[in-house]
């Protein structure tokens, strides 16, 4: 449900604001109301270093240290400093670590030489030219003719010098540039460079074992952000004398928050009829099933203040979901024992909330999996003692996996329908919800009169649903406006109606995809079950049979498992956020409620 708000208007001396301010997000209870306002110089900032100080704390968790690290002894704008510093430092090692390895690869072939003894030979008038070659290009014969000394061959290629004097002679091959050192001395400027990288990583480790410095600071400032922001956010009334706050507060904590005020003495104002314009924040609060499915409906968008909170309204069916389209017992069965034994050693709050959410995804998919009988893409038929289930539906078959699926389909649309028609009341009124309760009628009486075309005992019934239809039919044609003439309702009626039957039955088909999604699971399951066993089979060591054929299932089963969790989350978001969302008439487009605090 979305909490109901109470506006407050304060009423402030602008010698006491500041101090009023401070008291005020000492308490934590109130949503400061924030105008469309220029952020000073100060404040932007201050943004500035919360934003670095949360960048380079992002960074420094994936570092690694050891117990002997030593922690920085710093605070936190001197830690930010010194890991610019590092991160410079680090980068121009880096390039000049690629750029002598490099030269050591084109060095290597060339073996150990002195640069003193090419500069002694070059002062005697003979110039040193190297050559690179492949080996197929090499004639042996050249040594014969020229002074020519063979270096090295390796990789296919010939690495050799030729001593040009001054005797004129033209060799065809174009020289290639000498290495600038020798091999061995770039080998150590490697190991220097090797060893001030080290250093600097070891200098980055320290900083990361006094990361907490950066959390700590980055709050406080996003307290001041906070507080600059309330005070610009401010209105100046009676030359600048006179303060005017605007906030919001959640309504079942009014007695206390008003106590607090009263001993202030503090001059305010209250409203809890919203007007037009004005949008309240949005706070939600349900039971703890349903809270699990409120980050589904922050990944979308929050409800406005005006319409009703879609969580608790559709998490059973995105459960049911889920655990259809993965379909397989095993899976579930895997999802829900590893949540629960995660659940045993993790502390964390909000972890711990998204592994309970996977425990119901996979206690989901352990039932239909015991629907379908699929256990690890096998098929537990002949052990199944209870038939009940599929001798109502045949669900085993396909075509009744098809049929469950449009039901679900069938059922999340009209239940959508009634979520539309209650936020319509509540919004507007009855009488503008009319239209959508008789389409709801409608739809459900014409599925009850298709169920009862045959049946020749039950013609009161018949007739009684039909005379409700047929009344159903004339309120959605002729009044879906309150208020238009009923002439123009119709010819609106008349469009609405194209619009339903078209739009419901193509939603209804949406959920085509549940089945579709669980067949190819259970299929590509049973596929990769029977390549392991022929495979296996086909081999007659023992072992090695036994291995393969594990490592298949192994492989397999994992493959598809992956694949099968992606659409098990994907589809149904979809379903949820564009069938389910339009037939309940969802709006969005509201803005969280923030506490304005001390950050804990």
């Amino acid at each position: 449900m979305i909490v109901p708000m109470v506006k407050y208007s304060f009423l402030l001396y602008h010698g006491d604001f500041n101090r009023f301010l401070e008291q005020l997000q000492e308490l934590g209870m109130i949503h400061v109301e924030s105008r469309n306002v220029e952020l000073d110089e100060e404040t932007n900032d201050i943004i500035r270093k919360a934003g670095n100080f949360n960048k380079i704390n992002s960074e420094l968790k994936t570092v690694e240290t050891t117990p002997e690290t030593v922690p920085f002894d710093g605070d936190a704008y001197a830690l930010a400093e010194t890991y610019s510093s590092i991160r410079e430092q680090l980068a121009k090692l880096e390039a000049s670590i690629a750029k002598v390895s490099k030269d050591i690869e084109e060095a290597l072939p060339w073996g150990e030489f002195n640069e003193d003894d090419i500069e002694r030979i070059a002062s005697l008038g003979i110039t040193p030219k190297f050559y690179e070659i492949p080996v197929r290009q090499f004639d042996e014969n050249w040594a014969n003719i020229y002074p020519l000394y063979e270096i090295n061959r390796t990789k296919g290629r010939v690495y050799f010098v030729i001593l040009q004097d001054s005797q004129d002679f033209n060799f065809e091959l174009q020289a290639v540039k000498p290495p600038s050192q020798s091999c061995v001395k770039l080998q150590n400027e490697l190991h220097r460079l090797n060893e001030r990288h080290s250093h600097y990583k070891r200098q980055l480790a320290s900083l990361a074992m006094s990361a907490g410095i950066l959390s700590e600071e980055r709050k406080r400032l996003t307290e001041k952000i906070d507080y600059n922001t309330a005070k610009l956010s401010a209105q100046n009334e009676a030359g600048d004398s006179i303060k005017i706050l605007t906030g919001w507060l959640p309504k079942e904590n009014r007695d206390k928050f008003e106590a607090f005020l009263e001993t202030r003495d503090t001059v305010y104002f209250t409203e809890e009829k919203i007007k037009d314009g004005e949008e309240p924040p949005v706070l939600l609060k349900n039971n703890k099933f349903v809270r699990l499915f409120e980050p589904i409906t922050n990944l979308y968008s929050l409800p406005n203040y005006r319409e009703l909170d879609p969580t608790p309204f559709f998490a059973p069916f995105f459960m049911l979901f889920f655990g259809f389209c993965l379909g397989d017992g095993g899976y579930g069965f895997l999802i829900l024992v590893a949540a629960s034994l995660l659940k045993l050693k993790i502390k964390n709050a909000g972890i711990r909330s998204v592994l309970t959410l996977a425990q119901y995804m996979g206690a989901a998919t352990v039932l239909f999996g015991v629907i379908t009988a699929t256990f690890f893409g096998i098929s537990m038929d002949s052990i199944r003692p209870d038939k009940i289930i599929e001798r109502l539906f045949d669900l085993k078959e396909n075509f009744g996996m098809m049929i469950l699926s449009l039901m679900l389909g069938f059922i999340q649309i009209i239940f959508a329908m009634f979520v539309s028609a209650a936020k319509t009341v509540k919004q507007k009124g009855w009488k503008y919800a009319l239209s959508t309760w008789a389409w709801i009628v409608v739809i459900i009486g014409g599925a009850v009169l298709y169920a009862l075309k045959d049946s020749s005992g039950n013609i009161a019934v018949l007739y009684t649903v039909g005379i409700i239809w047929c009344l159903a039919e004339l309120v959605a044609l002729f009044y879906n406006t309150p208020g238009k003439n009923p002439f123009v309702n119709f010819a609106s009626g008349l469009m609405t109606t194209y619009n339903m039957i078209s739009g419901l039955m193509g939603d209804m088909l949406s959920y085509i995809r549940l089945f579709v999604l669980g067949l190819t699971g259970g299929i590509l399951g049973g596929v990769f079950n029977s390549l392991a066993v022929t495979t296996g089979d086909g081999i007659d060591i023992p072992v090695v049979s036994q291995l393969i054929t594990l490592i298949i299932l192994l492989f397999g089963h994992s493959l598809n498992f992956s694949l099968n969790i992606l659409g098990a989350v994907v589809h149904p978001l979809r379903l949820t956020y564009v069938e389910f969302y339009k037939n309940a008439g969802f709006n969005g487009g509201g803005h969280p409620f923030k506490l304005f605090e001390k950050i804990k």
